[in-house]
């Protein structure tokens, strides 16, 4: 009785598994453009991720990871906070503290709140009387506020 009761258990649960496994959702290796359309050269790859309870983006891969000037890793260097400035940029977070949103199937298709960081000009996005949303479009799609595009990597 306890067997056929396991067993019952287990083959209910196993359709949720596998339908969420095939949601589409923001998690995931993204390719970021430096101009839209996306034929345009491949600037970084960014991994989106659980920090925390937040939601955050770290490089997985740059197309410039050099300083032109040095020949060395690029350094962090106009960021605001200036402790960080001694810092790669491959070590900066693009997106941070960012809230993850489950559709009503629970697959999580956009993010709100948090900061976008430019480690081009060192500016920072987002406070708490500004917040964004990044949703998905589609499902390769990841599309920010100001229409700029991320595409899911596929290698």
């Amino acid at each position: 009785m306890i067997q056929r009761l396991a067993a019952a258990i287990l083959l209910a649960l196993t359709p949720v598994a596998v339908e969420a496994a095939e949601c589409a959702s923001v998690y995931g290796v993204w390719s970021t453009w430096e101009d839209e359309p996306f034929d345009s050269p491949e600037q970084s790859r960014q991994e989106i991720f659980n920090c925390g309870e937040a939601v955050c983006s770290r490089f997985v891969w740059e197309a410039r990871p050099l300083d032109e000037k040095t020949g060395k890793p690029r350094l962090d260097a106009n960021h605001p906070d200036e402790s960080k400035r001694g810092r790669l940029v491959s070590e900066a977070n693009i997106l941070s503290k960012f809230e993850p949103v489950a559709d009503d199937r629970g697959c999580i298709t956009e993010i709100y709140g948090g900061e976008i960081y430019d480690p081009r000009e060192g500016d920072i996005y987002g406070d708490s009387w500004l917040s964004y949303t990044i949703e998905l479009d589609g499902d390769d799609t990841l599309r920010f506020p100001n229409g700029i595009g991320w595409t899911r990597y596929k290698n």
